[in-house]
């Protein structure tokens, strides 16, 4: 590791992203460790980004990814060109006190831009729309999912219910809709699988067939964390929710529950 030798970018923006790894040329085979992967991407020299390192961290805290990240910036010199921070929404980096993002900006005493994934931006849009209609959920795991991942052998998924719009201008909208996850879903390259569920719910949701047809994945995910569960399991639920009778005591006790 050594500092950039030939055209050192004049500004950059600092990327980093956690993972859990299993081991595979260390001593220790077959464990998996927390491990960071920190890299830059600026113009002229690394419009596409260059990898900076991927250490191995004591945890996946704010703290722990600022300081590997901050030792690798070091190491290469970069502290003084760093202008923007690339990351995704979860706690531990967008934490207003110890996230990742906030630790970063204090150490290089300055202020920099805050470019948050734009996919995990829709985490905060998603979360909020489940949280009007349905109420917080306290708990790291969603009651809502979990009994719907528990019942889901026993539905008959053979007759769903789709998504009825009488506006004008909705139905236009609804075309569309259809007509860009059509494109989507038969292009060369369709996106990774939780995406192509979605993309698929949607069209079927809407009252179309997706292009490989109409079939479905057992419930997956229930965590808070998985922003995407709350697109699939919304989507599964409505289709469904004639046979799983939800009512009102039965929600009140749920939100109750995860209040605790």
């Amino acid at each position: 590791m050594t500092a950039f030798s030939e055209d050192p970018p004049k500004y950059a923006a600092l990327h980093w992203d956690g993972k859990m790894l299993r081991d595979v040329l260390g001593s220790d085979p077959g464990t998996t460790s927390e491990t960071l992967a920190v890299l830059v991407s600026g113009p002229p020299a690394y419009p596409e980004g260059k990898l900076l390192g991927v250490p191995v961290i004591d945890s996946s805290t704010g703290t722990a990814q600022a300081e590997a990240s901050m030792d690798l910036l070091e190491a290469w010199g970069l502290t003084g060109v760093i202008t923007a921070h690339v990351f995704d929404t979860t706690a531990s980096n967008s934490g207003v006190h110890r996230g990742a993002a906030k630790l970063l900006e204090q150490q290089l005493d300055r202020k920099v831009f805050y470019l948050a994934c734009r996919h995990h931006i829709l985490e905060v849009l998603v979360g909020a729309v489940w949280e009007n209609l349905f109420g917080k959920v306290k708990s790291p795991e969603n009651p809502w999912f979990k009994h719907f991942k528990d019942v889901w052998t026993d539905l008959t998924t053979d007759n769903p219910t789709t998504l009825s719009i009488r506006q004008k201008w909705l139905n236009k909208k609804k075309k569309e809709c259809k007509e860009i996850l059509q494109e989507i879903l038969r292009s060369e390259k369709p996106p990774r699988a939780d995406y192509r569920e979605m993309a698929e719910l949607t069209l079927i949701v809407l009252g179309d067939t997706p292009p490989r047809g109409i079939h479905w994945s057992r419930p997956g995910a229930i965590h808070q964390a998985r922003w995407m569960a709350r697109n699939l399991y919304s989507m599964k639920m409505f289709m469904f929710a004639e046979q799983l009778e939800y009512d009102e005591k039965t929600v009140v006790s749920w939100n109750a529950s995860t209040s605790s």
